[in-house]
């Protein structure tokens, strides 16, 4: 019997949900659905106010809709309250967000990661997630400044989730392009996150950016269904 997995997009932008069920591969033995947020979640996910909006009116649907599956991915990058919350309503299911699968993949990918990301709100937020993962804590005054010697730091493009769908294509590769490198070049980076669902599918724009030089790119979303389809399958077996 196949695996079932939710992936679940947090925000109620059908479009990015769209686009993640037309790009991202199943694994094997894997029934994945996907999951959109229903009235009442925003539309674009740009700060933790927004973060609260969306776990609000996505729990109240998945603290029952959850039980269907054995596994879900919280596809918003971010240290998502939503997690947690599942977490806590279905303890044992293997529940991850995409932020901490593409950390964890980057760290067994190379040797330093760097985040490309949407708005600049998102470089001290996303910080003090990376902080957090390693057991450390960013500075108050100024958390986008943190860094150890396995993590290059978060650049932002200026773009909200839909603006990535919405803006002109070359625009958005551009910004792409020119965060990521920022990263490799002086910061030495040389793994590189896509620090957004929308940004699926869009590993070519960082590419160019840096010159096709030898990276690692992580798609969050693809490497939360890989990583939950193992610890599913360990769990049922």
């Amino acid at each position: 019997m196949p695996l079932k997995i939710l992936v679940a997009n947090p925000n109620s932008s059908k479009s990015v949900t769209d686009t993640l069920d037309q790009l991202i591969s199943r694994p094997p033995g894997c029934d994945i659905t996907f999951f959109t947020g229903p009235e009442g979640a925003p539309p674009s996910i740009n700060d933790e106010e927004t973060s609260v909006q969306s776990e609000q009116a996505c729990f109240n649907v998945l603290k029952t809709q959850g039980q269907e599956f054995d596994a879900i991915l919280v596809a918003c990058y971010s240290d998502h309250p939503l997690v947690n919350s599942l977490r806590k309503q279905f303890p044992g299911k293997p529940i991850i967000g995409i932020f901490e699968a593409s950390v964890a993949h980057a760290l067994l990918r190379g040797s330093k990661f760097g985040i490309v990301t949407t708005g600049q709100a998102w470089e001290a937020l996303l910080t003090k997630g990376v902080a957090s993962f390693f057991g450390d804590e960013a500075p108050s005054t100024d958390p986008a400044s943190w860094r150890n010697g396995r993590f290059a730091g978060v650049a932002s493009t200026g773009f909200t989730a839909i603006e990535l769908h919405q803006a002109h294509p070359d625009e958005v590769s551009r910004k792409i392009g020119e965060a990521a490198k920022r990263l490799v070049e002086e910061e030495d980076a040389d793994v590189i996150c896509l620090g957004c669902a929308g940004m699926t599918g869009m590993e070519e724009a960082i590419r160019k950016g840096v010159s096709n030089q030898s990276i690692e790119i992580i798609d969050g979303v693809q490497a939360g269904v890989d990583l939950l389809a193992g610890l599913a399958r360990r769990r049922t077996t």
